[in-house]
This record gives structure tokens, sequence and C-alpha cells, in this order.
């Protein structure tokens, strides 16, 4: 399913549309058209949901009136072993699967309550 870029990702400033592919129930994968170069996600019911408000300015902008339309999505990236695995939990991808809008979405932690999030992680 292609989707139009409504608010840009990061590292894909000038990038207007993606494709989108679900892997599974919890993986799906973007890709960029021209060169395509693939992004993997998580979706966002895959672990303990952190809930936030999304501005009206990026409603609009994805044409949002119905937030059942909506899937969140945390960019996954898959390093050699899974210890070094990564996930970008306060920039989700959000895709407005009504409008076939998407965008990227940066959360701050402080407004989230949760600024002592990255003490409570392991150290590696």
């Amino acid at each position: 399913m292609k989707f139009e870029v409504a608010v840009p990702l990061d590292g894909f400033k000038d990038e207007k549309e993606f494709i989108f592919k679900k892997v599974d129930d919890f993986f799906s994968t973007i890709t960029t058209i021209e060169e395509q170069k693939e992004i993997r996600l998580m979706s966002f019911g895959a672990l303990k949901n952190i809930s936030f408000t999304l501005p009206d300015e990026f409603m609009n902008k994805l044409e949002i009136t119905n937030m059942d339309d909506i899937s969140i999505y945390y960019v996954f990236v898959l390093q050699g072993t899974n210890s070094e695995n990564s996930l970008n939990t306060f920039s989700p991808i959000i895709l407005n699967n009504k409008s076939l809008k998407m965008g990227q979405i940066h959360l701050d932690a402080n407004d989230l309550g949760l600024e002592n999030f990255d003490a409570l992680l392991p150290k590696l």
C-alpha cells in the first residue's frame, strides 16, 4: 500500500511516498519508492503502550478525523545480535489508513512523565 508523506521522516526529508508492507502481527516495513531503502517497523501494540496526544497541526496534515483510522509504529533497527537491536520509542511513525498519509512525530519524554526513562534501562 502506498502512503504519501505529510510530515517528513528522520533521514528521509525529501521522500514523498513510501510503500507499506505488513510482515506479520508485530512487524512491517516501509520502502522508499526511488532508492528502495527499507525501514523496519514494530507495531505500537507489540509493547506496553505509551499514551500521548497528537497535536492538531499533525492531525490536520495527516487528515486524521478518527483515531481508529491510524496505525502507530516504532522504527526498529536490526543489528547483528539481538542485544544490539534498538527501537525508537519517542519518534513513532503514524499511518492514516484512510487518507493514506503518514508522518513521524517526536515525543517529549518529560511531557509523557518519562523523564527518567533512560535510567530504568539496563546497562549493557
